[in-house]
């Protein structure tokens, strides 16, 4: 084990961390459509292709 001190985590102290809203809304929101779509990949798959041909034009394309 290495023995030099370090400094202490930022997250360290006596608060919670930061957690980001918009994150949270994501996931949230990935949970209940995968949960709806019974945790298949395949399904969770088809459903990501249908909604992009759906949203073709409303979705950005990297």
């Amino acid at each position: 084990m290495n023995s030099h001190k370090s400094a202490p985590l930022k997250n360290s102290e006596n608060r919670p961390p930061f957690e980001d809203p918009i994150v949270k809304e994501v996931r949230d929101t990935r949970h209940k459509l995968a949960s709806q779509l019974g945790n298949d990949l395949q399904q969770i798959a088809q459903d990501l292709t249908l909604r992009q041909k759906q949203l073709g034009d409303r979705l950005r394309n990297f």
